[in-house]
């Protein structure tokens, strides 16, 4: 995660509760001058104040830093994914394999034609 993806993600949350760049500098007891750095990411002050800058955009370090919010318990939302799709993916699974048999049948096909055809172009070469 680099420092512009960082203060585009600030940028946007703040926009987004409708929050100034005065109202910033003024809940983070800093100069408008240097809350506008902070934000364009051209001071180091950024890193000192990630915490205090997601408690006043009411969010998560995590988001401003990765720009959403990671999944708290993944194991639950696996398993409302398995709940879900749980029956969708055994008849895919179900159809991938049938595929798989018709490939394999195909495939012996073309193997038993292509020795037949070899077979033929012997036999015709034979008889010239």
């Amino acid at each position: 995660m680099d420092n512009s993806s960082i203060k585009d993600n600030i940028r946007k949350i703040r926009k987004a509760r409708k929050l100034t760049q005065e109202d910033m500098a003024g809940r983070l007891n800093i100069s408008l001058t240097a809350y506008r750095d902070l934000e364009k990411g051209s001071t180091s002050m950024m890193n000192s104040n990630v915490i205090r800058i997601a408690e006043i955009l009411d969010t998560s370090a995590e988001e401003l830093l990765l720009g959403y919010h990671p999944v708290q318990a993944p194991g639950k939302l696996l398993e409302d994914v398995r709940s879900e799709y749980g029956g969708r993916i055994e008849t895919m699974e179900r159809r991938i394999a049938d595929l798989e048999r018709l490939v394999g049948s195909l495939e012996e096909t073309i193997n038993t034609k292509n020795e037949i055809i070899s077979m033929l172009r012997k036999y015709t070469a034979e008889d010239k």
